[in-house]
């Protein structure tokens, strides 16, 4: 997912990275910081990631998948689903050491904007989160999912059919000559 858009500003931008691991971080660190992130905060397990987030300071949060044997995701989906956490709203990336469809998927529905895939690398995280600014997606928040749209793109109507209440317009000239060019 390579982004077009404008670079990305992370001057004065608050980021908590939670991983059990010293040298993962100090690496997560050292990129971010060289983007001008500040400060770089780091929890180790998801408890003290719970509490530095309820300070709300936090702009970004980067999460291990496997923190506390695989307690990125439910951490995330706590995030989310509390209405009263600051940080509900704020973008958050999931970091995987071994991706499989089923890993992804979790993550996904836990409520990350995006997985990133260790070993981490400047260009990948840079390009994640430019991806995040600059292609924004809504908030959903349902009673089953609260995070941002799982959809990455626009497919149309299932089966092509729209179900919509509004009506569409046809112009009868067009309609005449889509049939007879069908024919």
């Amino acid at each position: 997912m390579k982004s077009t858009a404008s670079d990305i500003n992370l001057k004065n931008i608050s980021v908590l990275v939670v991983d059990s691991g010293e040298p993962a971080f100090r690496i997560t660190q050292s990129i971010l910081k060289s983007f001008g992130a500040d400060p770089v905060v780091h929890a180790k397990d998801v408890e003290q990631a719970k509490k530095l987030i309820q300070r709300g300071l936090v702009d970004l949060l980067i999460v291990n998948y496997n923190v506390d044997g695989k307690g990125g995701a439910d951490l995330v989906r706590g995030i989310r689903a509390d209405r009263r956490n600051p940080a509900r709203h704020i973008p958050i990336l999931m970091t995987i050491g071994h991706t499989t469809i089923g890993t992804v998927t979790k993550c996904r529905d836990a409520g990350t904007n995006m997985v990133l895939t260790l070993p981490l690398s400047p260009g990948g995280l840079y390009d994640r989160l430019s991806w995040i600014a600059n292609h924004p997606r809504p908030f959903v928040d349902q009673d089953d999912y609260a995070g941002p749209c799982r959809r990455f793109r626009d497919t149309g109507a299932p089966g092509g059919m729209e179900r919509r209440a509004a009506e569409v317009e046809i112009d009868d000239a067009e309609e005449s000559a889509e049939v007879a060019a069908a024919e």
